[in-house]
């Protein structure tokens, strides 16, 4: 394929055909982003689904996001995009080979609708694809929602047919209920994030936890402390400290670490410093077994990144660490105003001041302002945050 978003015309904005979603027979949603963005959609394709129960809806997902969106009942097929797609030369892969043939039938027949459910910086070729599509209807948020975006993807909304413009700040996940709002739709599940584990994922989930001698602790804490993003990074000395003061406050008897082989160093350092026993399966288990595992801790202590918010999807409370400053500018891609976990059980830990040079967020291509949240008070708050939500709660054991 060799489309572009400039290959398109442009449009002005002229009100969606109020039949679009009842007549679609073919649907397709690209969502070329992280884990956690993921689990913020799922609102969006349940109303989706509920509005074009008739249709066949596709989505194409980054290679990391496939396996976690494995189950979603609101999608009938999963691709992902392989090759150069910003620059239009791209394949697919496919869930299935099942799955990567009905997509090839789709596409060359021609999608009814395609939306973009991302409000910032495209980065990687959502909008060469939908101008690729050919869609009648393609809905996005518009590259003028951001000065950011203006200047990152100038002349993309050419891709779109409807181009959406930003409006207020708001959550993702309110974001993408307003594309489907654009569609004349709303999710019946009122917003609530989900991620559908199966009852073999969360049996193994609790072989796993079998690895603590002497089995599964009373009281599981979950702790997720690193990403690939250096400066959402909690330095790991005053994150052992933070964790291990919690641990003593609630009397947890269990710490599980998750997170990729890129974080191993980080975790063998602080499983080395809690006091309480300690399982580490960094870099041992794929998105679906952390989820499972995270379902069946008490609570996870993380830093910004997807465990955090599989986390709110299953339910399990969540205190989480962001590099984003009290006050700063709430359209950053860092702000928690924007992007913080979506539930009921959940902190946020912010520091409480940017750290120079950085101003209104956090620049620095390491770890910089977040190293601001003082370990004591961050503790003293995640154990009266964790002591109220797991009050009355039975261990999950």
């Amino acid at each position: 394929m060799t489309a572009s978003p400039a290959s398109t015309p442009a449009s002005t904005w002229v009100p969606i055909p109020p039949e679009t979603l009842k007549r679609a027979a073919r649907i397709l949603v690209i969502k070329l982003d992280e884990l956690g963005d993921f689990i913020l959609v799922t609102p969006f394709l349940r109303g989706l689904r509920a509005a074009a129960p008739q249709a066949r809806i596709m989505m194409a997902v980054t290679a990391p996001v496939l396996a976690l969106a494995d189950g979603c009942p609101d999608v009938d097929a999963l691709v992902t995009p392989v090759g150069d797609v910003a620059g239009g030369r791209f394949s697919f892969r496919g869930r299935t080979p099942d799955e990567l043939q009905a997509f090839a039938a789709a596409f060359r027949a021609g999608f009814d609708l395609v939306v973009t459910p991302r409000f910032d910086v495209d980065r990687n070729g959502a909008a060469t694809l939908a101008a690729a599509s050919r869609a009648p209807v393609r809905l996005g948020y518009s590259e003028r929602v951001t000065p950011w975006k203006a200047e990152g993807n100038r002349g993309f909304d050419a891709a779109y047919t409807h181009p959406l413009a930003a409006g207020p700040v708001r959550h993702e996940v309110e974001r993408n209920l307003d594309l489907l709002a654009a569609l004349g739709a709303a999710d019946p599940g009122g917003g609530v994030v989900d991620l559908h584990l199966t009852a073999a994922e969360r049996e193994a989930a609790d072989g796993l936890l079998g690895g603590f001698s002497g089995g599964r602790p009373r009281r599981l804490l979950a702790v997720a402390p690193t990403t690939v993003i250096p400066r959402k990074n909690y330095p790991i000395d005053r994150f052992a400290a933070l964790a291990g003061q919690t641990i003593r406050e609630l009397g947890i008897d269990g710490a599980v670490l998750l997170g990729t082989v890129d974080g191993a160093s980080r975790a063998a350092s602080l499983s080395a410093a809690l006091p309480c026993a300690t399982l580490d399966l960094t870099g041992r288990t794929g998105v679906r077994e952390a989820a499972a595992v995270i379902a069946a801790a008490d609570a996870l202590l993380a830093v910004d990144t997807g465990p955090a918010h599989m986390a709110a999807a299953v339910g399990t409370p969540v205190a989480v660490l962001f590099c984003q400053p009290e006050g700063g500018d709430p359209r950053s891609p860092y702000a928690p105003e924007r992007f913080r976990p979506w539930g009921r059980d959940v902190l946020v830990l912010q520091p409480p001041h940017a750290t120079a040079p950085c101003t209104d967020k956090c620049l620095s291509s390491e770890s910089h302002c977040i190293a601001a949240i003082d370990p004591a008070t961050a503790a003293a708050r995640v154990a009266g945050f964790l002591a109220r939500t797991l009050d009355g709660r039975a261990p999950r054991r």
